[in-house]
């Protein structure tokens, strides 16, 4: 269905993470890679709701991102140029990587909801609520709160394995058969119910 290259795209792509390491040297080119998996696994994901392929041009705009710092990692800067780039780049990254990640949970809400995953529903649910959690907390890093720093690095990992583990639960439970099936079954009761009518 799509979910199994996002899973593996995802897994690639470490820059998921604001602070990931790859924002600051070649390890970027493997993130890139891991955009456009991710890219081919949204343009087979866009036909099930609006969300899918609105992240398909979202990834889109992030691959060109990570395109656009890459040149700052090759030409040797200035110390205090470098500064700035990584004050900069950091803010873009935090912003986009928010909408990155509430558009794909709401991506994954809405089909579940259509499908009547349950199970799916409420790890999506409980995810955007981590995400808002999880994204507000930068805005304290970025006044160089040292203290939080340790919080943010361990909150990560957490965040980037819950990621994970709703796509790879997208990937077992949701399925071009199981669609179908779920298609199929709204179809039966339409009909039975306009039957009934006459």
């Amino acid at each position: 269905m799509g979910f199994g290259l996002l899973l593996l795209g995802y897994i690639t792509v470490l820059g998921v993470l604001p602070e990931s390491f790859i924002y600051y040297s070649y390890g970027i080119y493997i993130a890139i890679t891991g955009g456009i998996i991710m890219l081919m696994g949204f343009c087979k994901l866009e036909e099930f709701n609006v969300y899918f392929k609105f992240m398909k041009y979202v990834t889109i705009i992030y691959i060109l991102i990570l395109l656009g710092f890459s040149p700052f990692l090759i030409i040797n800067f200035s110390e205090e140029f470098f500064i700035k780039f990584i004050i900069v780049s950091k803010i873009i990254r935090i912003s986009f990587l928010f909408v990155f990640h509430f558009y794909l949970l709401s991506g994954i809400l809405a089909l579940s909801k259509e499908i009547n995953n349950i199970i799916i529903e409420k790890k999506a649910k409980r995810n955007i609520f981590i995400t808002y959690i999880f994204f507000a907390s930068f805005i304290f890093e970025l006044f160089n709160m040292p203290v939080i720093a340790p919080f943010m690095t361990i909150l990560g990992l957490i965040y980037f394995v819950i990621i994970i583990s709703i796509l790879y639960s997208c990937y077992m439970r949701i399925t071009y058969k199981g669609h179908d099936e779920a298609i199929e079954a709204k179809y039966k009761i339409k009909k039975v119910n306009s039957k009934k009518k006459r």
